[in-house]
């Protein structure tokens, strides 16, 4: 990986095979070799083949992201930075927010995803949103830029986690805040570990001897800690849990395989790998189906800090 194990597990890592839904990390099935460079355009293009079907997917996401606006609290006239927007949110309800004399830009890494945010700011006339392709590590602007920052279940997949929180300090004002999501443990997480598990069954270190998991930093103030190391301060930890809902299985599979990289991921596998992860997935759900199809839940850590 070009890092210690240690590093990467405090970090959040992902691993350059595959990626669960936005926000989460990512899992080897095979053998690899991690790569700094090779994961970021892995992210790319795979987040830029998922990016339509994401759309549909969103809704799920949607309590957990207003969640997450509320501890930012947007005050009118604000100028707020979303890091790892997807397709426009949560910058487009923040935008309402901050109102006519604020403004927020949404960047994101998929150049397809920042296509679809333009589409839909175009569609809903938002005047005070702009969205640009950007690695979060990267930031492209001068210090001091922004009032507040938030990221929905962004920093499980940035291609450097480090590097964007130090970026995202710099970009803030003296006194500014930030607010991040990520996922939180596997087993508070079964609206991703029904899938999750059964690829963690064929999942193999890479040649450190390292294994990701999609739920490094979700653990009790893992993401505190990993924030206050970048140099925030008064960071403190919110656990909140909402249920995603499907009409049945194959709903579920259709979901998780078409809006995020996980199918372009399991496709490249071995068909008696696919078989297997596919069939045990299907007998995961079934402790969460009703008479209304499946109702899974997932919790998620919630963490404001300050400058």
């Amino acid at each position: 990986m070009g890092e210690t194990d240690s590093k990467a597990a405090a970090t959040g890592r992902a691993s350059d095979v595959i990626i669960v839904p936005r926000g989460s990390r990512s899992l080897a099935i095979m053998p690899w070799k991690y790569s700094e460079e090779y994961y970021r355009e892995y992210t790319r293009t795979t987040w830029n083949e998922s990016a339509e079907a994401y759309l549909d997917f969103m809704r799920n996401l949607d309590p957990f992201r207003t969640d997450l606006v509320a501890r930012l609290h947007p005050d009118p006239g604000e100028n707020i930075l979303d890091m790892g927007t997807g397709p426009g949110e949560p910058a487009l309800t923040i935008a309402a927010r901050v109102g006519p004399t604020g403004h927020v830009t949404g960047i994101d890494l998929s150049e397809k995803m920042i296509e679809i945010a333009r589409r839909i700011t175009t569609a809903q006339s938002v005047p005070n949103a702009d969205f640009r392709v950007m690695d979060c590590s990267k930031l492209e602007f001068p210090d001091g830029t922004f009032d507040a920052i938030i990221s929905s279940f962004g920093f499980q997949i940035f291609t450097d986690p480090e590097k964007a929180a130090q970026e995202a300090r710099r970009v803030l004002s003296p006194k500014g805040r930030i607010a991040v999501s990520v996922w939180s443990t596997g087993d508070q997480v079964p609206a991703l570990h029904a899938i999750v598990g059964p690829m963690l069954v064929h999942a193999e270190p890479d040649e450190t001897g390292y294994l990701p998991t999609p739920y490094e930093t979700g653990g009790p103030g893992e993401m505190v800690a990993f924030l206050e190391q970048a140099g925030f301060r008064d960071c403190q930890e919110t656990r909140v849990r909402h249920s995603m809902r499907f009409e049945n299985e194959d709903r579920y599979l259709q979901s998780i395989l078409k809006a995020t990289p996980i199918g372009h991921s399991l496709s490249e596998e071995p068909p008696e790998v696919q078989r297997e992860v596919l069939l045990e997935t299907r007998k995961n759900l079934q402790a969460w189906k009703g008479p209304e199809g499946i109702t899974i839940p997932a919790e998620c850590v919630l963490v404001v800090g300050h400058r």
